[in-house]
């Protein structure tokens, strides 16, 4: 459903292309596409974001790993005892259930605090992407900008498309570089 709702605007405009282009003053209606994803992650910004990602990434990956190697010995170390009497093998294997427990909710929430990381980072670079897109768009008079993936819905145009990607990352590295 939200897919549909998603996609009307850019079937509405798919409609009403070839009747922009017949009326006269309109056949040189001029069109780009941007591939947001490789201006994000080819972008000086988008770079530094993931190599912050990465990096929060692996160190909360290793911390885990330790959590998780203690436990497996935990583990080990019960199984392989046998002077225990059953009731404090009953309460060890509950203190290791216990602790499994957390460790998994905390994996859990490390995945959900770097989805939402990755998130706010991803956020702020496409607005300033938008930005950067908005001026090129105004400065080298395009009538219409598409990002590259919505523009391989449209399955014929007589109009030919401008890919500006290059364009747009190497001038949000100089917008990002004055800031």
């Amino acid at each position: 459903m939200s897919t549909i709702r998603n996609l009307a605007p850019l079937l509405f405009l798919l409609l009403l292309l070839p009747s922009l282009a017949r009326p006269a003053g309109l056949e040189g209606l001029k069109i780009g596409v941007v591939n947001i994803n490789a201006a994000m992650n080819r972008s000086a910004a988008g770079e530094r974001s993931k190599n912050i990602l990465l990096a929060s990434k692996s160190q909360k990956e290793n911390e885990l790993k330790a959590k998780e190697a203690e436990l497996r010995q935990l583990r080990d170390d019960l199984k392989n005892n046998i002077m225990l009497t059953d009731d404090a093998r009953s309460r060890k294997e509950k203190e290791l259930r216990e602790q499994e427990r957390a460790l998994r909710k905390e994996v859990q929430q490390a995945q959900k605090e770097l989805q939402i990381r990755e998130r706010k980072l991803t956020e702020s670079i496409f607005i300033e992407l938008k930005t950067v897109i908005d001026e090129i768009a105004k400065e080298e008079k395009y009538d219409l900008i598409l990002e590259q993936n919505a523009s391989q819905v449209i399955l014929y145009s007589s109009a030919k498309f401008d890919n500006i990607t290059e364009r747009v990352i190497e001038r949000y590295n100089k917008f990002q570089a004055a800031n």
